[in-house]
């Protein structure tokens, strides 16, 4: 009896072990799952936009669209505000751990936490490995009354409610809903549409068709074949023009449709709060007819209205008037009506330079946010903004270009303060702009998100000016296309890409911005590259490249890329993915002069060594002039990061997850064996930001005290034998300091012990 008893204990001790340690992987594991799930966002967006546009291309081919894709589609776009949502509150969650991660100041939220975050992970990578193909389209009838996701209706109910009985009524044959944009229109429609999935007997077949603002009656009647929408009307629509015959009590038929005329005035007049341009009667009845002009669309309103808002006398707004009656030309009809509209705000800004650099931006994909620091960056070396002697000055001119186009209503915020984006509408003018309204559009070529396998055809290669080809499933560059006047190629997170041979960029001397990141399965370019490089240095070819992003997973691939100065001087963001080292530290063997951003991902690197070490103790250049932004995470062997003195202008570091070696960021004795004697280098002067988590083995970051006077943010997490920072007490309250362990903090040491608490 004894040994049934404790065989049931010891049965029931290990089920709950194991259960408890599951559950208590959710907080161990927690900074590696949202590593992870932060790492796999941008993969899934991609992958969203590369499969809309298979299906587009689709489309415009005649096919028609797989329910698969728009099912897995509709997956993923219900999970990425929980994905957001989620790393949005790392920062706080985090927090709540202490005792160096085996506990937690709250464990059930912390549990909860985590435990959303695997979840979420795991679905997220699930979405990634089912993602259907999209090659073959959807054949056979489709239903008669298909099902759409829909969102929880708040505030709509009672809304619902009348519009559905108005449609239910007998004589009612079209149904009119009015509203701006944002109020809910859409999902009234798609809660319609619910309903009458529940009543299918009431009609054979419900067609939901979207008429955008480019109305072209014969896609509507594709679209209305393949079983697609119809909401958000631009501009008047003929039923029996798209195959709709008129409703009656006869057909049994019956249109419901959404525009947004009736609040255009509303909108149009928010942009002029705070000043009183309006109460001049006679600007007054300008401005309504400025709105009217408009057509009732939202962006239009928007952009227009921010371009008036300052401008007060009645010859300002009758000469607005006047060009916006003279501005369609150019523009192919379908597009007049609001082109022509925005065209005027773009046109309405003075500066030939920002104009440039609002055409600049279209080269990114659509809806995708926009690094501000990487487009200023692209702007100077393009040569739109004069680089001149002061390199800060510059920097700030470019970022106030893009604040004067975001007030101008020509670029949008998104969540985060680094990243502004572009409406598709602003976009696709910007386009048309700079192909000089359609007569040279090879001047741009912009193929982001397009599901290209190949490269895309070409009429005049020298014509071309830009090139944008990101987000394709292009595998193998292998043309020789003669581009004299290039100056941009962005070839970015193009996971297939695996080729480019070398003769691809024999003929592009002037290049200036070469962007190849987050391309890694390309294993075979650096080699082309390193040693056409040289060839055409030697031959002064290319010899205007100045900006080059590469992700590199192969510690030869690196060297033969750093071991040519001329390559490496023009790279202006590398990542490091896995990289081991085994014949000892990373040798920057030239200066990295336009180096912005370095990022090393897992891998073994004992060092890096900048190129002031190759001549003994000198200090006559500094390697990372410019470098900015630091981030290593999960590297083996580095037992320091001294070689960051050497990177004057850093803002921000982030070192989590590294190896055991790792005891100093700055080491005393390495830094006074490198400086000749009597010289000095002081650390961190501009540094903004300095985060620090998982560092088991650290024990000092800087051996005396520092002034740090730029700094606003230390966070640091699970630093056990971290015992003093290298600054005050009273110097810590001007900016944000956090810690996960209160007993630790309590402990610290500080430069000026007789400063109270």
């Amino acid at each position: 009896m004894g040994n049934v008893v404790s065989s049931v204990l010891s049965i029931g001790f290990e089920a709950a072990k194991n259960l408890l340690f599951e559950k208590a992987k959710y907080i161990l594991e927690l900074e590696a799952h949202l590593e992870a799930l932060e790492k796999v966002k941008p993969d899934l967006e991609d992958a969203k936009v590369a499969l809309k546009g298979k299906l587009e291309m689709n489309f415009r081919n005649g096919l028609g669209r797989d329910e698969r894709c728009k099912v897995w589609i509709s997956k993923v776009e219900a999970i990425q505000p929980k994905v957001t949502k989620l790393l949005e509150d790392s920062t706080a969650e985090i927090e709540r751990l202490s005792m160096c991660g085996y506990c937690s100041s709250n464990f059930f939220l912390t549990y909860c936490y985590g435990r959303d975050v695997l979840e979420t992970l795991k679905e997220v990578q699930s979405l990634l490995s089912s993602k259907p193909s999209g090659e073959v389209a959807s054949t056979g009838p489709p239903p008669g009354i298909e099902e759409r996701a829909t969102e929880p209706t708040v505030g709509l109910e009672k809304m619902l409610e009348t519009t559905w009985s108005h449609l239910m009524e007998k004589d009612v044959g079209i149904l009119g809903l009015y509203g701006m944009g944002g109020v809910g229109k859409s999902t009234l429609l798609e809660k319609i549409n619910e309903k009458l999935v529940e009543k299918k007997d009431e009609f054979e077949v419900v067609i939901f068709v979207l008429v955008s603002r480019d109305l072209q009656v014969e896609k509507i009647q594709n679209e209305i074949g393949e079983r697609l929408g119809i909401y958000d009307i631009w501009e008047k629509v003929k039923l029996k023009d798209i195959g709709i015959p008129f409703p009656s009590q006869a057909n049994g038929s019956k249109v419901v449709f959404t525009t947004r005329s009736k609040n255009a005035w509303e909108l149009f007049r928010r942009n002029f709060r705070g000043n009183n341009t309006l109460s001049d009667p006679e600007i007054l009845k300008l401005a309504r007819q400025l709105c009217e002009k408009c057509g009732g669309l939202p962006l239009a309103l928007n952009v227009i209205g921010e371009t008036m808002a300052y401008k007060t006398s009645v010859p300002e707004w009758q000469c607005a008037i006047d060009d916006l009656d003279s501005n369609a030309g150019g523009f192919p009809e379908v597009e007049d009506e609001i082109l022509k509209i925005l065209k005027f705000s773009y046109d309405d800004l003075k500066d030939e330079r920002v104009k440039q650099c609002f055409q600049y931006c279209a080269l990114f994909p659509q809806d995708a946010g926009i690094d501000k620091d990487v487009l200023v960056e692209y702007w100077i070396s393009e040569g739109i903004i004069d680089e001149g002697g002061d390199r800060k000055r510059t920097i700030n001119e470019g970022h106030k270009i893009i604040g004067d186009l975001v007030r101008a209503c020509l670029l949008m915020t998104v969540d985060t303060s680094e990243k502004v984006k572009m409406h598709d509408v602003l976009r696709q003018m910007a386009l048309w702009v700079a192909s000089s309204f359609g007569e040279k559009e090879e001047n741009f070529i912009v193929k982001t998100c397009a599901g290209l396998k190949d490269m895309p055809k070409v009429t005049d290669w020298k014509a071309v000016r830009r090139m944008s080809l990101g987000r394709n499933e292009i595998r193998d560059i292998s043309i020789s296309p003669d581009c004299p006047n290039l100056t941009t190629l962005l070839l970015t997170r193009s996971g297939t890409l695996a080729n480019i041979s070398g003769e691809f960029f024999l003929s592009m001397p002037k290049l200036v911005i070469l962007d190849l990141s987050t391309n890694i399965n390309l294993a075979k370019l650096p080699e082309e590259v390193s040693k056409l490089v040289y060839e055409l240095v030697q031959a002064s070819l290319m010899k205007n490249l100045k900006g080059l992003g590469v992700s590199i997973n192969d510690v030869v691939v690196l060297k033969r890329l750093l071991s040519i100065p001329r390559l490496a001087s023009c790279i202006q963001h590398i990542t490091l993915e896995r990289v081991i080292s085994k014949d000892g530290p990373l040798q920057f063997e030239t200066a990295m002069a336009s180096l912005r951003s370095i990022e090393i991902q897992g891998g073994t690197i004992s060092d890096i060594m900048e190129h002031t070490r190759y001549g003994g103790r000198s200090t006559s250049a500094i390697s990372f002039q410019n470098l900015s932004v630091v981030k290593i995470s999960r590297v083996n062997g580095m037992q320091d990061l001294s070689w960051l003195v050497f990177a004057p202008n850093v803002i921000s570091i982030h070192v989590m997850w590294s190896s055991r070696e790792l005891q100093e960021i700055i080491s005393r004795e390495k830094v006074f064996g490198i400086l000749n004697e009597g010289s000095s280098i002081v650390p961190f002067r501009k540094l903004r930001e300095i985060q620090l988590r998982f560092l088991m083995e650290l024990k000092s970051i800087y051996w005396e005290r520092l002034e740090l006077p730029s700094l606003e943010r230390v966070f640091i997490m699970m630093c056990p034998k971290l015992k003093k920072l290298p600054f005050s007490k009273e110097r810590a309250y001007y900016f944000d300091l956090r810690a996960h362990n209160e007993e630790w903090f309590e402990r610290l040491e500080w430069e000026d012990e007789a400063i109270e608490d």
